[in-house]
């Protein structure tokens, strides 16, 4: 007796087999441009613009300081112009004797009464100095006032006139 075994057969769908087709060639073209791309085996040249740029003469117009420092004397002080936009003082601590006693220094105020801007100071009473952080300038006249404060209620002053252009 015979016996007969049943063979199976798969079918496919022809738009199965153009999908997987036109992916392979996909596949293939890329890996071929990825292997054998003229342009990266090519060599690489400079360019005569980039070897010699047009702004290599060029300048800025203007170059303006952000920021200046002012050295101050406690006798007698110029008015300054300057067109920066911000301004740090330092100098002596005027009306302060540093031999006597450095501890008689209350408070030291500076504020631009321009724009209202007072200032942080840092004193070095035994030295007999002060700095201050960057004040902002107005454009125009920036009048700005230093007031020594000491424990003998003595109060001593000075002003100074900065003028940004």
């Amino acid at each position: 007796m015979g016996t007969s075994s049943k063979l199976r057969q798969f079918r496919t769908n022809p738009i199965e087999i153009l999908i997987f087709c036109a992916v392979t060639a996909l596949f293939v073209k890329s890996l071929y441009g990825l292997v054998y791309d003229p342009q990266t085996l090519a060599p690489i040249t400079v360019t005569p613009v980039a070897a010699n740029p047009l702004s290599e003469g060029r300048a800025p117009a203007s170059t303006s300081q952000t920021f200046i420092n002012v050295d101050l004397k406690c006798d007698k002080n110029q008015d300054q112009e300057t067109t920066a936009a911000k301004v740090r003082l330092t100098g002596s601590l005027c009306g302060f004797n540093s031999a006597t006693d450095p501890s008689k220094l209350l408070k030291t105020t500076i504020t631009n009464t321009a724009n209202k801007f007072s200032a942080t100071v840092f004193t070095d009473t035994n030295g007999g100095k002060y700095s201050t952080d960057y004040i902002p300038l107005n454009s125009g006249k920036n009048p700005i006032r230093l007031e020594f404060s000491y424990r003998d209620k003595r109060i001593v002053t000075q002003d100074l006139m900065i003028t940004k252009n």
